[in-house]
């Protein structure tokens, strides 16, 4: 047993970084894999030396992105690009999909501190919120239920979290110097129908241009509950990159940024496992999760977005639905010279921006400013 778990350790450090695409799709499975082995028999053993992610330069100047066509709205109400808008808006249409299907009555169950709803006979009470199978048709910024304000107030009130820190899980995508850590920064610029946004900014400024120590090139759900990739020189000797980043950052807020690194053809019951096990870890200490859905297809039939609809819907959090605004993007958002996986540019500024947008939902609901 010695020898297989060293074996497996041994594979995990061996894993390259998400900037080498040649041999990405290998080192994703080869990843994916030991994660899934290391997780299934509880090991403990830290890894020699991880490489801590360094922020990706922030570019200078963001290209305007002009899209002609929309999901949410009428093409007709695009705001005129300016000299110094970073993006130009799409509001997208918030109102709840019509639902096709009867609704599915359901039972409560307790989480941690909270009580959530999931499928179950005998009782009369129906659940019409939209189905996780229509995720496509999700608002791209989640409306913020009473569900996940209680268990941002119970992780400050009862348990200490910080109440202006976001953190974030996932990959090189996840990486600040791409995912939000523009607004720590000089270089963002908003749209004058867009300065409300700065409330969210100075309410949580200082927590955007840091290193997560739960974000690492090639993370994927199962490895995010190992000790593969946490960091030796920061986190406690078996401890995961999760309980890591939670142990020194202490958030309130996460976004889960997760998907695109999973071996197609496992189970989505296995993948919806692990992703709720992650959510589970946050809500037993008090920190409000934002489950991301991503711009790849990488499984083929985009199980993974809907699976994480499916968990984000059962627990009653936020779903961050990033893929409807990157079908307005060229290529869907990916980089064309890649490997099918990573984003371009101009979608890291799609996503950063609605990020931003999901953040202050989520403030105003909480009356945070």
């Amino acid at each position: 047993m010695k020898k297989y778990i060293f074996a497996v350790i041994l594979t995990g450090l061996l894993i390259a970084s998400c900037n080498t695409p040649d041999q990405l799709q290998t080192n994703q499975r080869l990843a994916t894999e030991v994660a899934m082995i290391s997780t299934s028999i509880y090991s403990t053993v830290q890894a020699d030396w991880t490489e801590t992610p360094l922020p990706t330069e922030v570019p200078t100047e963001i290209p305007t992105i002009t899209p002609t066509t929309s999901l949410f709205f009428d093409p007709s109400d695009t705001p005129e690009a300016t000299a110094t808008q970073t993006i130009v808006v799409i509001p997208e249409n918030t109102a709840t999909p019509e639902i096709t299907e009867t609704p599915i009555p359901v039972e409560t169950r307790k989480v941690g501190h909270f009580v959530t709803r999931t499928p179950g006979p005998g009782y009369p009470t129906p659940d019409t919120r939209p189905s996780a199978s229509l995720w496509q048709q999700w608002p791209v910024v989640p409306e913020i239920s009473d569900v996940a304000a209680d268990i941002y107030w119970y992780g400050v009130q009862e348990l200490g979290t910080n109440p202006h820190y976001i953190s974030r899980i996932g990959d090189c995508h996840s990486e600040s110097g791409v995912f939000m850590g523009i607004y720590d920064t000089s270089y963002y610029s908003l749209a004058d129908e867009d300065k409300y946004l700065v409330s969210a900014i100075d309410f949580f400024k200082g927590s955007f241009d840091t290193i997560s120590y739960s974000v690492h090139a090639g993370l994927s759900v199962s490895s995010a509950l190992t000790n593969i990739w946490a960091d030796p020189y920061a986190c406690e000797s078996g401890e995961s990159a999760l309980d890591c980043e939670i142990r020194i950052h202490n958030p309130s807020i996460m976004f889960v940024n997760l998907g695109s690194n999973w071996i197609p053809g496992v189970s989505m019951d296995v993948y919806y496992e692990y992703l709720s096990d992650i959510v589970r870890t946050l809500l037993d200490h008090g920190i409000l999760p934002i489950l991301s859905s991503k711009a790849d297809n990488v499984e083929g039939d985009n199980s993974i977005n809907e699976t994480t609809a499916q968990v984000a819907r059962d627990f009653d959090i936020p779903f961050y639905n990033f893929w409807a605004i990157s079908q307005y993007l060229p290529n869907q958002g990916l980089d064309p010279s890649r490997d099918g996986i990573h984003l371009s540019v101009e979608a890291w500024n799609w996503r950063n921006y609605y990020a931003l947008r999901t953040l202050y939902e989520v403030g105003k609901k909480l009356n945070l400013f």
